[in-house]
């Protein structure tokens, strides 16, 4: 955007303008450096719940002089999506999950903490929405914000601590680096520390991957047996013996405790990336299994508003 460009902003964000005219609630006249120093940093502002899109409307309310009326209060539950074996597909599940939930009337932020280089979401929004304190944010569906790292970085530490947003039901986190890189112990950052009412492994039915899965949920901080762990395998329709000779102990557990999810593996033809465009139902209709177990976890996922 050009230096004197009029902000532009979405049809939600200007009826709760006006709903906030109407009713008389202006926001107080506040320093953008004020704003800027006191706001959430780091993982604090992940769960924060001040929620979707308002980032976009504190940055001009000063010169627009549009009243700010908060569209929820409360905290935004989080939910970590990794991947525990390379190319497992955890960037789809993420979407899938986001794209049901939009579909639900949830409002939902994602969060890709990959390097641009890597990201699987970079062509998942429709609409763009600018750049700001080190994140790049694009809305998709009705109620979908979706945050990018905007510059290069090369180790999880150097992701930025993520924007604010306002309205937001659930935050998804693509995690976006191999589960050895997030347990590193000179890792330290808030893509894998930040506590998470759900943790999601993605991986894919065969020997190495499961092998990998194992590792993953013996490093998980989330007890398994206190029902906060799901396992999405990406490539099987259901649990045989046969298939899964090879699964481990904690693997086993989460199976009989019914944390196993499966997804299909589309060919490129069916799936040839992630693009704006609705995903197929081969992948929403897993993803809503998903979002059930989530919300038995959670509780209901609108019940913060106001």
């Amino acid at each position: 955007m050009t230096t004197g460009t009029a902000p532009r902003y979405s049809t939600r964000e200007l009826q709760a303008a006006a709903e906030a005219l109407a009713g008389g609630r202006f926001s107080k006249p506040t320093s953008r450096d004020t704003r800027r120093d006191t706001a959430p940093a780091g993982a604090a502002s992940v769960v924060s719940g001040r929620g979707a899109g308002s980032t976009v409307v504190e940055d001009h309310v000063e010169d627009a002089a549009l009243p700010v009326e908060p569209e929820s209060t409360g905290t935004a539950p989080l939910v970590r999506v990794r991947a525990s074996s390379a190319g497992a597909g955890a960037s789809t599940i993420t979407l899938a999950l986001a794209d049901v939930a939009d579909g639900a009337g949830i409002r939902t932020r994602v969060l890709d903490a990959a390097a641009p280089t890597w990201s699987g979401l970079l062509g998942a929004t429709v609409t763009e929405l600018g750049a700001a304190e080190g994140w790049r944010r694009g809305r998709r569906g009705d109620g979908v914000l979706i945050d990018r790292v905007e510059g290069p970085v090369h180790v999880p530490s150097e992701v930025p601590g993520p924007r604010s947003a306002d309205g937001v039901d659930l935050t998804v986190l693509d995690a976006g680096w191999s589960t050895r890189e997030l347990m590193a112990p000179a890792a330290g950052c808030w893509v894998a520390t930040t506590p998470a009412c759900v943790e999601v492994l993605v991986t894919r039915p065969h020997s190495l991957a499961l092998s990998q899965t194992e590792s993953a949920l013996a490093g998980l901080e989330a007890p398994l047996g206190a029902g906060q762990v799901v396992v999405v395998v990406v490539g099987a329709g259901r649990w045989s013996e046969r298939g899964f000779a090879t699964a481990g102990r904690l693997l086993r557990a989460a199976h009989e405790q019914e944390a196993v999810l499966f997804a299909p593996l589309l060919p490129a033809k069916a799936l040839p990336g992630l693009g704006p465009d609705p995903l197929p139902k081969q992948l929403t209709n897993p993803s809503q299994r998903l979002l059930e177990r989530i919300t038995t976890i959670t509780g209901p996922l609108t019940a913060n508003r106001t």
